[in-house]
């Protein structure tokens, strides 16, 4: 649960919805455990995305799925 990664953000509790339901729907995507603390960094990813003018849910689900294929891209 993203609550859990990011328990001190400054975000209103409406922002904290749309980045707690992003964050879930990227894990049941990937079948990531969202209690798994390896998703801490899928957290700060959501928020940091978030903050960076991604406020629509859609938009921001884009984003983070975007980015997240970008950088498995470079794993290899």
């Amino acid at each position: 649960m993203l609550r859990r990664h990011l328990n001190s953000t400054c975000l209103s509790p409406l922002d904290l919805a749309v980045c707690e339901r992003v964050f879930n729907q990227v894990c049941a995507d990937e079948r990531l455990d969202p209690l798994d603390p390896d998703t801490e960094i899928l957290a700060v990813m959501v928020v940091a995305v978030y903050r960076n003018a991604h406020t629509g849910e859609r938009e921001l689900l884009e984003a983070v799925r975007s980015l997240r294929q970008k950088n498995a891209g470079s794993d290899h």
